[in-house]
């Protein structure tokens, strides 16, 4: 049976071909850093390993002081790896087990004992599995069972070590028994280790497929989804409440006369004014809904909704927020208005081909009628949402008539 000098001299040559491997990967797409941070972890666990390997043979300096806190330095690489790949921020506490470590080899009633310093040591790492542990989770956007698993084989590695240093390693470190369990406890923590790289790695790759999933799904211009998002966001819907006694919305814009806004100003403005809109009615909508560019102008809106008066707010307030914005191109402001057009229907018996059908034929309506308004189709009929900042019609030119209309709007689309 090998001992655990020549154990660990074999992780640490698995470590390194790791690191050169991650390394390799950092180079060809430098963007991708968390390739970087991870290849660093190794590194440092492989030298930390070697350097811990040969005590008795160098300096305790370098063996204990420096090997230890190399080993433990690696959890801050891989803390950082993985704040990284999720593109949250750094912070100087991915360095806490290290620090520890540090700050314990100080004391030298510590110090000068070699159970103290084991004790030490699986503390930190412990500390560092929690730490990993919680990362993991943070994102609950992404909270996958595998990730859950990696989570749940972190805790168990806290626990293994905290419960193996505190409770099986006896007094007296050289006795027969301490030094028994010395060989299967390195090679147990081994094969943890293993387990957890394959885990991680099955977890980047359900993370790669996902913003593969995504940037199919977004428009490479504005940011926000494409046509196929739409399509995916009313399924999800549909599925979420199939018998539910709420409306879905289907909501359609289009820039009124964008083709004169880039012959006048340019396609570099005309794309301004794009990314505007989407963002603009990004922050009206918040949560309450998804934003799609449908193609060139045309934009959708596609909400679970409480009733029609509802979603006419949500696009009026869409629609008014475009036509007060300030976009300017070389000092000059440029005037953008939107057409809208609305149709919606009781989650449990939408169809998408139908509502598309409504919402476009409400729109080429609110566009015959003058452009710059909203249009819902009720009941096969479209019917003109009257708007305060319009003054073709001044008895509709406050907004008591404004909420008056929306509640007969609703009325209509109850029956």
């Amino acid at each position: 049976m090998l001992d655990a000098k020549t154990g660990m001299l074999l992780w640490a040559s698995e470590t390194f071909t790791l690191a050169v491997l991650l390394g390799t990967l950092w180079l060809h797409r430098p963007a991708r850093q968390h390739n970087l941070y991870f290849a660093a972890g190794f590194l440092s666990t492989g030298i930390g390993a070697i350097l811990v390997a040969m005590r008795g043979d160098i300096p305790n300096y370098l063996s204990i002081d420096l090997g230890n806190t190399l080993a433990l330095s690696a959890f801050g690489f891989w803390l950082a790896g993985l704040l990284s790949f999720e593109q949250r921020k750094l912070a100087g506490w991915i360095a806490i087990p290290a620090l520890l470590w540090v700050a314990g080899m100080l004391i030298p009633p510590v110090r000068d004992s070699m159970v103290s310093r084991i004790l030490l040591y699986h503390a930190c790492a412990a500390v560092a599995y929690f730490m990993l542990a919680g990362v993991v989770l943070a994102n609950r956007s992404r909270a996958s069972l595998s990730r859950k698993v990696l989570a749940a084989i972190f805790i168990l590695q806290a626990f293994f070590g905290a419960i193996i240093a505190s409770v099986i390693i006896p007094g007296d470190i050289t006795s027969p028994s301490a030094v028994a369990l010395t060989s299967p406890l390195a090679f147990s923590g081994i094969l943890g280790f293993t387990v957890i790289i394959m885990i991680s790695a099955k977890i980047i790759m359900e993370d790669s497929e996902a913003r593969l999933h995504r940037l199919a799904m977004t428009d490479h211009l504005t940011g926000v989804l494409n046509r196929r998002g739409l399509l995916e966001e009313f399924e999800r819907i549909k599925k979420r409440s199939p018998a539910s006694s709420r409306y879905v919305a289907l909501v359609l814009f289009d820039i009124d006369h964008f083709k004169k806004i880039n012959d006048k100003y340019g396609h570099q403005s005309g794309d301004a004014v794009l990314v505007h809109f989407c963002n603009m009615a990004q922050r009206v909508i918040g949560d309450r809904g998804l934003f799609v560019r449908m193609g060139g102008e045309e934009f959708a809106l596609v909400a679970e909704v409480e009733s029609p008066s509802s979603t006419v707010t949500l696009a009026e307030a869409i629609r008014s927020n475009l036509r007060l914005s300030k976009i300017s191109s070389r000092g000059e402001g440029i005037e953008v208005t939107t057409s809208v057009g609305i149709s919606e229907a009781m989650i449990k018996d939408a169809d998408l081909s139908v509502m598309m059908t409504e919402a476009d034929r409400a729109l080429y309506a609110a566009k015959k009628a003058g452009r710059n308004r909203t249009v819902i189709h009720v009941n096969s009929a479209n019917v003109v949402v009257p708007s305060p900042d319009r003054d073709e019609n001044p008895m509709d030119n406050n907004a008591d008539r404004q909420v008056a209309a929306l509640n007969r709007i609703s009325a209509i689309a109850s029956r």
